[in-house]
């Protein structure tokens, strides 16, 4: 378990420093303001990634069995990190990473439970909690319709990625009830700040741009691939 203090440290310098450059590029924060901007992009995109690599070496190189569990996770959060670089280049190609992503998630964490034999109270969790998120989707794609400029094109691509996000919630939530293991609510919290950090996206982009967005975007997206990656230790399958 030491391993994780080095990968902890590494994981949250970069983030951290990741979170101060682009706050910095969207007029959030001062501080070292214009040395921060004038980094080129390239190197902002490689220190952005490396929390999501380093998640995915992690995963890989601890992981307590062979099972096929952790190998998609790992790939999982591969595309996290490839999803890190789309959303700095094209905004709908960085979609459709992380939708890869969270596809990976889902059919992990349900494949394990049916392996596990899910019972009443998980399957009625899944079904509750996902007819929540569809609730809390169409409040949400009704608020940010009513502005300026709306959805447009993009309106059925994001209404897919938000239903698959909060379906990885879910499956998530499912697999700690199946399992009964008591910390596998740490990986609920992850896709919790997940689906904040990309439903928070979608107001940022569409409705309106609020007071350190950026930075409580990024902040809930390293604390959700973190805590996704503590997946390794809680579970041991």
């Amino acid at each position: 378990m030491l391993f994780l203090i080095p990968y902890a440290l590494f994981f949250w310098v970069f983030a951290f420093i990741s979170t101060l450059i682009k706050a910095a590029r969207e007029d959030e924060i001062n501080f070292q303001k214009e040395r921060l901007t004038e980094l080129p992009k390239a190197l902002f995109i490689v220190i952005k990634f490396l929390p999501s690599l380093s998640a995915a070496v992690m995963v890989l190189l601890f992981r307590p069995t062979t099972s096929l569990f952790y190998v998609i996770l790992t790939v999982a959060l591969i595309f996290c990190m490839l999803g890190d670089i789309g959303m700095e280049t094209k905004f709908l190609l960085g979609v459709g990473l992380f939708l890869i992503a969270q596809i990976l998630f889902i059919s992990n964490f349900v494949w394990q439970s049916l392996l596990l034999g899910v019972s009443f109270l998980p399957l009625t969790a899944f079904i509750t909690a996902f007819i929540a998120w569809i609730l809390v989707i169409v409040f949400l794609t009704h608020y940010i319709e009513a502005g300026e400029t709306g959805l447009g094109q993009m309106k059925i691509p994001l209404i897919i990625y938000a239903l698959t996000v909060s379906l990885t919630f879910c499956s998530a939530m499912m697999l700690w009830l199946t399992s009964g293991v008591l910390l596998g609510f740490v990986a609920v919290l992850g896709v919790f700040f997940f689906v904040i950090s990309d439903f928070t996206i979608g107001i940022k982009q569409f409705r309106h741009h609020f007071n350190k967005a950026e930075v409580f975007i990024f902040t809930t997206y390293y604390l959700a691939i973190f805590l996704l990656s503590l997946n390794m230790v809680v579970y041991v399958f």
